[in-house]
This record gives C-alpha cells, sequence and structure tokens, in this order.
C-alpha cells in the first residue's frame, strides 16, 4: 500500500465542504481530523471487508458483479456495501442486491472527534451531516482504486466491465466513484 493515499485534489476538493458548514465547532473539529489515517483506515477496512466478503459470494452465489455499491448509512454512520448482479446501471438498482453488509465501521471516528455514537451521528451533527458524508465520498473515491488493485477486491466474481458506486443515502442517486 501507498505510504499516502490522499491527494493534494482531495484537500482542494474539501476545502469548500468545510466552508459550508453552518456548525463553526464542527468546522475546527474536521480540521484536526487526520485525513491520511481516515483514509488508511477506511482502505485497511474495505480491503478486509472484501477479503472476508468474496468467498461467501463464491460459495452462496452464482452470479457475477456489476456493481460494487458503496453507501453511507445515515442511521448508524457506517458505510455499506452492495453487491448488483447487473452492470446496466439504469437497470441494476431495481433489480436488487446480492449482499448488502456494513464495510467500515465509523463509531470510533464519531466517539474519538464528535464524542457521539455512529447511531447519534445523524441527529446531532443535524445540517451538516452531509458535508460529512462528502467528505467520506471525497476519500473513498481517492482510495478504491488503491483497493481495485488488491488481491482481496480482485478475488470478487466480477463482471466486465463493472462499477464502483457511491451514494449519500439508500435512495439517492449513485455516482460511478469507479469503472474496471
Amino acid at each position: 500500500m501507498k505510504s499516502i493515499l490522499l491527494s493534494s485534489a482531495f484537500y482542494a476538493a474539501i476545502e469548500p465542504v468545510t466552508n459550508n458548514f453552518e456548525n463553526d465547532n464542527y468546522k475546527a473539529i474536521l480540521a484536526q481530523v487526520d485525513w491520511e489515517a481516515e483514509a488508511k483506515r477506511c482502505y485497511n477496512a474495505l480491503v478486509g471487508f472484501f477479503r472476508d466478503t468474496a468467498p461467501r459470494l463464491l460459495a452462496n452465489t452464482r452470479e457475477s458483479i456489476g456493481v460494487v455499491d458503496i453507501c453511507w448509512n445515515e442511521y448508524g454512520g457506517n458505510i455499506e456495501v452492495d453487491f448488483m448482479p447487473g452492470n446496466d446501471l439504469e437497470t441494476a438498482f431495481d433489480e436488487g442486491c446480492i449482499m448488502n453488509t456494513s464495510a467500515i465501521d465509523n463509531d470510533g471516528f464519531f466517539e474519538q472527534y464528535f464524542s457521539i455514537s455512529g447511531e447519534d451521528s445523524f441527529q446531532v451533527i443535524d445540517r451538516d451531516y452531509s458535508g460529512l458524508i462528502m467528505y467520506f465520498y471525497k476519500l473513498i473515491g481517492e482510495v478504491i482504486a488503491s483497493v481495485a488493485k488488491t488481491e482481496e477486491f480482485q478475488s470478487l466474481p466480477l463482471k466486465a466491465p463493472f462499477y464502483v458506486t457511491f451514494s449519500f443515502f439508500h435512495d439517492d442517486e449513485r455516482d460511478v466513484i469507479f469503472e474496471g
């Protein structure tokens, strides 16, 4: 794994997000976050998730994966991964998912920086919550290319082409953050 996962583009992209926060205390908190350490934590969590999940997928389904959907769970603050069999982005999400599981546990993040649980994060952070998710959207967008190169990710039964998407909430529009 590279020693630096985040580019200067990440920091440039989060600056306007921070400027739009209503709560100045949250701006100060986010300025204290070691985002490189968070990127490494998310990278390691995703690699571990794919390492543990690939054998279960191979054993329990005959379907290949067309979309790996990464989604923020607003009710707990974790980041989940869904797998869609279809790789036609127009219909893949209508066909349902193969498996939906929490992949990145953010409880420690919320406890360390906000002194709250992940379950309480949505209610406490309130209007600035979408901005916080945008930080992780940008972060995951930066690390996913490195994750996709790992043996753990490549052991998934992926279609050609496949897509990795990200959405802020389960019923939101997905953005393609990686194509393979």
